[in-house]
């Protein structure tokens, strides 16, 4: 058997100085096309009030992250093909509903899905309708961490937001901007247009949510995006938990035959808020959207799958996998192919601490996730204990993002400035058409566990160059 060495001091400096990618522009765009810093702090401030950012409280960015418009194609491409083979992956999985989630480590009924319906074909055709994917830049270029999948996902309001900030302070609609955007409430509009069709029902969607979900004292997080459908012909109204399933119609009478979840049915439970008036919904006939398989798809044992090649996968399929995804395995006891050798996984992950990430197979927020390079040896050590007794995790090599110079402001009136960040981009896809790019870093440099609720990230969006 090869000795297995740490990661060496040599390495670590590298990783750790990594560099601008030239996946980022090389130069942001013109200044002279935008507003004064005090001018952009209002106007993002105007645009996201109660939308649980923290532009009142971090620096705030003063431009968007630039890109071209072949690294912003490239994205959306890998994004699609990739949510593709994750689809592919879970039919694979098994040919029933209960097969599917004995393979995945779930029960129908439990914390992790628990809303379900009768129609397996709907839920099948509909599962990779939204998604939000996570990715760092490598020194190798885009690296896929994990797929977000469902209605609950946050980035569309915070992207639209940013997206408007940045056009009204480059001239505003109409002008000359010196990048493109596609907004996520258009492309979820279109979305709901065709599903509205296929139902062949009224074009009329609720958007169930909580505003304590958003950190808002207000549904504004909503407001926003139900505005917007009114405006494409919708009726569309924001509903909160109190009133379902009143506010939706009784059978036969629906107001809305279609409803937006957007809420993680764990965070209500984890506050001990009943799904019953979830499940009323659905009793009424309303179709809440997207189905439930949709959270089957971002179960991070998926993603392990689809890291190990298997026969049904093509050659390009593998060479996609290999080129975009970082090696992943689920966390438990055997051996395990790393790099054309097979080694002990749990000798492995001790042994190399540096080189990898734990994560909870079914999560979100960052929750439960530790990067083995920021905690001490024996903190890793009871971390790999724990998770390869517990069977409910993944593990994924760490992957070091790389940095772009932003320029930034603390408050008004003071001096910008441009600071080295790391970003986390989350480009959104509503029913395979591009949303946007979602971007997430923390103000001061860090890398890490990128988390806005738990961790006041700086938002803002990649907007790809005009020309």
């Amino acid at each position: 058997m090869p000795v297995i060495t740490p990661i060496s001091c040599r390495e670590r400096l590298v990783q750790e100085e990594l560099e601008t990618h030239a996946w980022f522009a090389s130069r942001p765009f013109p200044a002279m096309h935008r507003s004064h810093p005090d001018e952009i702090i209002r106007v993002l401030r105007d645009e996201l009030k109660d939308c649980g950012t923290w532009v009142d409280v971090q620096p705030v960015p003063l431009e968007p992250f630039p890109t071209s418009r072949q690294s912003y194609d490239e994205l959306f491409a890998v994004s699609r093909d990739l949510l593709g083979l994750l689809r592919r992956a879970l039919l694979e999985a098994a040919p029933t509903r209960q097969g599917r989630l004995d393979a995945l480590g779930g029960r129908p009924g439990t914390h992790s899905y628990p809303l379900f319906v009768d129609d397996d074909e709907f839920e099948l055709r509909h599962c990779a309708a939204m998604a939000r994917p996570d990715v760092v830049i490598g020194r190798d270029g885009p690296r896929f961490l994990e797929f977000n999948v469902s209605g609950a996902f946050g980035g569309p309001t915070e992207a639209h937001g940013f997206g408007r900030a940045w056009t009204r302070l480059y001239g505003g609609v109409g002008s000359s901007l010196p990048f493109t955007m596609d907004d996520p409430f258009s492309a979820r509009a279109d979305l709901f247009e065709k599903v509205c069709a296929e139902l062949g029902v009224p074009k009329a969607v609720a958007l169930v949510g909580n505003r304590v979900d958003r950190r808002g004292e207000t549904t504004r997080y909503f407001d926003g995006e139900a505005a917007y459908l009114r405006g494409r012909g919708f009726l569309a109204e924001v509903v909160e938990p109190g009133a379902l399933p009143e506010a939706i119609g009784r059978p036969g009478s629906l107001r809305f035959p279609l409803a937006l979840r957007y809420f993680a049915p764990a965070d209500w439970v984890s506050r001990g808020e009943s799904l019953d008036a979830v499940r009323a919904l659905i009793a009424v006939g309303c179709v809440l959207y997207p189905p439930e398989s949709s959270y089957l798809l971002a179960n991070k044992r998926l993603l392990a799958r689809l890291s190990k090649p298997h026969d049904w996968m093509s050659d390009s399929d593998r060479r996609l996998v290999q080129r975009y995804v970082p090696w992943t395995r689920l966390a438990r006891d055997g051996k395990v192919d790393w790099r054309g050798e097979w080694e002990d996984l749990r000798r492995l992950l001790t042994v190399r601490r540096e080189s990898f990430v734990i994560k909870p197979a079914v999560g979100m927020m960052g929750h439960g996730v530790v990067i083995g390079r920021f905690r001490s040896p024996t903190q890793w050590e009871a971390d790999v204990t724990q998770v390869l007794d517990s069977g409910n995790a993944i593990v994924q090599e760490y992957v070091e993002p790389a940095r772009y110079e932003l320029e930034m402001a603390a408050e008004p009136g003071t001096e910008p400035y441009r600071a080295s960040v790391a970003p986390v981009l989350s480009p959104l896809l509503f029913g395979g058409r591009p949303g946007g790019i979602y971007a997430r870093y923390y103000p001061d440099g860090r890398s890490g566990v990128v988390g806005v609720a738990q961790g006041g990230a700086m938002e803002n969006v990649v907007l790809p160059g005009s020309d």
